[in-house]
């Protein structure tokens, strides 16, 4: 489980963050959504380690996260973040044999060698494994990155659980692959693990998510099952914007869509 209590943070005397709670139980997806300048990114920065807090306390593993050694962390959590940018021509399985850098010390395995072919599998890349990095789409790129985390995280002995975080982990991706990210993500969860993503698009999330957390100017505005805090309110003051949430039979997560019937002002 990961849990961040109280977590306020501040960059100068501009105030990010502002007493924010949220637990990940194992085989949850869990998404964090708001408006632009929220915070979301600094709370996931927070949540796996990159960025350090005076204020609130962060549980991995029942661990406070201050004892865990980076190299130990490494083998369990992994982060997959907006734009990852490399400027030397590796080849595409070079940059996804680079997750498995925590779990060798001068060569990998046979054992790595299978889980990076495995990895490549199940983000569908393999007919990409010689292609440089450089010469590949936006959309390509990422999916060489989300197959990366998912070979640093590949089964241990040592850690049953394992951690994905995603900052908008659609960035970049047509249609068809955000939905087959997030289903390989919510795949993933189910397995025992826990994974926490940043998304923009709100259907995209109340699809996927097990629990949302959204904020507002650092605060948490809503936090739960999407069926129990999605509505037109939490909604429209989340994003300071009139939006309308409907639910249909066929679905079992609410559809959201701006509202038509208001008047829209831009300030």
């Amino acid at each position: 489980m990961l849990s961040l209590k109280n977590i306020s943070y501040s960059a100068g005397h501009l105030q990010i963050l502002n007493d924010v709670s949220m637990d990940v139980q194992k085989g949850e997806l869990f998404v964090i959504a708001g408006s632009n300048g929220a915070g979301k990114s600094t709370l996931l920065k927070i949540a796996c380690g990159e960025l350090k807090t005076p204020k609130g306390g962060i549980d991995i593993q029942g661990k406070p996260f201050k004892k865990w050694k980076p190299n130990e962390l490494a083998q369990f959590a992994a982060v997959l973040q907006q734009q990852t940018i490399l400027t030397l021509p590796f080849t595409v399985k070079e940059v996804v044999m680079m997750g498995r850098y925590p779990h060798y010390r001068k060569a990998p395995s046979n054992n790595d060698e299978q889980i990076v072919m495995t990895a490549l599998e199940k983000v569908g890349i393999t007919h990409l494994v010689e292609r440089s990095y450089l010469h590949l789409s936006g959309g390509e790129q990422q999916r060489v990155q989300l197959a990366r985390v998912f070979a640093q995280i590949a089964a241990s002995d040592k850690y049953e659980t394992r951690y994905l975080f995603m900052d908008e982990p659609s960035n970049n991706l047509d249609i068809r692959h955000q939905h087959n990210s997030l289903q390989i993500a919510k795949e993933f969860a189910a397995q025992g693990h826990c994974v926490i993503a940043i998304l923009h698009d709100l259907n995209l999330a109340l699809q996927y998510a097990d629990k949302m957390l959204l904020l507002k100017k650092g605060n948490t505005v809503a936090y739960g099952k999407p069926r129990d805090i999605i509505n037109g309110t939490s909604m429209s003051d989340t994003f300071d914007y009139p939006i309308d949430v409907f639910n249909h039979s066929d679905y079992e997560h609410p559809i959201i869509m701006p509202s038509i019937h208001q008047t829209i002002s831009v300030n």
